[in-house]
């Protein structure tokens, strides 16, 4: 089973409270959601799960305004991650149950029970898991060898230097350039790791100004073309590559952060315009400056972000015992811009208040 984590709580917060991420942080009692968290994730089976959920947010009311709505909202995106669907009509019904709930009258089974009764299971496909597991099989491969054999890179081994996002990335890349059968990683494929990453700032700036994966790969193709086989076990990256990581280091420690991230290699790969990725970016994107432009912006946003994260923290805000609490406002956001499903189940929950006559706002 997947679990919520408090980011995602204070995403669908923020979402129903129509606030930002940082104002979503200042109306919630972190410490009662992740006491709430811990609750569930002692608990088996997906409706028991969600009642306990359901009803330790009722009960606690982590959130300053429409808490109940809030409640059921992360518990429509709890089932929806566990692949189910949770049918709210008729909502008097819920509504009743709300009402037990804080009054403490309905226990967490009740409302377990209550759910079991509305859930509806989303059938799994294979599909649904290759990717994930495929994944998954390349981590456990690819980065053992990443780390053992790339110690050339400034005396020191990478896996040290790199956040885990930044490592995913260059698994990805040495993976396009097998699918290539070419003999070495270099910045096409580096920028091939960037966009099929998917969750960075560099994937979310590439995909904003209209660079995909197949627009890549056919330009791979038509300025490279494919490989004679792919050396076995570690590819060795290509002196373009390793300047690309030379430059990314240099711009995350100009930027104060603490590892090189996927938008620092994105940055040494724009910096490269001769370089075959940067060529790609010029002729899918027209204007390379307009592409740094838009992630210096986002990046800016994030340093902003942690800032303000530090200054809370210095002034002994509640919520100082989470581990990765510096980047909880970028992990937020981020995860407001990707999640649409969120935004839509949201949305249907407030027609469904109102068509009901109830305030999704009080």
């Amino acid at each position: 089973m997947r679990y919520l984590g408090p980011y995602d709580v204070l995403a669908v917060a923020a979402r129903v409270l129509r606030c930002s991420s940082a104002d979503a942080v200042l109306r919630t009692d972190l410490n009662a959601v992740e006491r709430v968290l811990d609750s569930v994730r002692l608990t088996s089976g997906l409706a028991e799960s969600a009642g306990v959920m359901l009803a330790g947010l009722v009960r606690s009311r982590p959130f300053d305004a429409a808490n109940r709505v809030v409640a059921v909202a992360v518990v429509l995106q709890f089932v929806s991650l566990n692949r189910a669907e949770l049918q709210l009509e008729p909502v008097a019904d819920v509504d009743e149950l709300l009402d037990r709930i804080a009054a403490g009258e309905a226990s967490y089974r009740e409302a377990g029970v209550f759910i079991r009764s509305r859930l509806e299971h989303r059938p799994v496909k294979p599909e649904d898991l290759q990717d994930d597991l495929r994944l998954e099989l390349l981590l456990s491969e690819e980065t053992l060898t990443f780390d053992v054999e790339q110690e050339w890179w400034r005396g020191v081994r990478m896996y040290e230097q790199f956040s885990d996002p930044a490592r995913r990335v260059i698994v990805l890349a040495q993976e396009e350039a097998r699918g290539f059968d070419h003999a070495y990683v270099g910045t096409e494929h580096l920028l091939l790791g960037l966009i099929t990453e998917g969750q960075s700032i560099a994937a979310r700036v590439l995909n904003a100004v209209g660079i995909t994966a197949p627009a890549v790969k056919d330009l791979v193709v038509e300025i490279i073309g494919r490989g004679n086989g792919a050396a076995e076990g570690s590819i060795p990256f290509t002196p373009r590559a390793k300047s690309t990581f030379e430059y990314a280091w240099g711009e995350s420690k100009a930027r104060g952060a603490e590892q090189v991230r996927p938008e620092h290699l994105l940055l040494g790969v724009l910096n490269d315009r001769d370089g075959v990725g940067g060529q790609i970016i010029t002729k899918l994107a027209a204007d390379i400056d307009q592409v740094r432009r838009k992630l210096e912006e986002r990046m800016t946003w994030r340093e902003r972000s942690e800032s303000l994260v530090t200054g809370m923290l210095a002034e002994g805000a509640s919520w100082t015992t989470y581990g990765r609490r510096h980047h909880l406002i970028h992990e937020l956001t981020a995860l407001l811009d990707e999640n649409e499903r969120l935004h839509e189940q949201v949305a249907n929950l407030r027609d469904l208040l109102r068509r009901h006559e109830i305030d999704p706002d009080s």
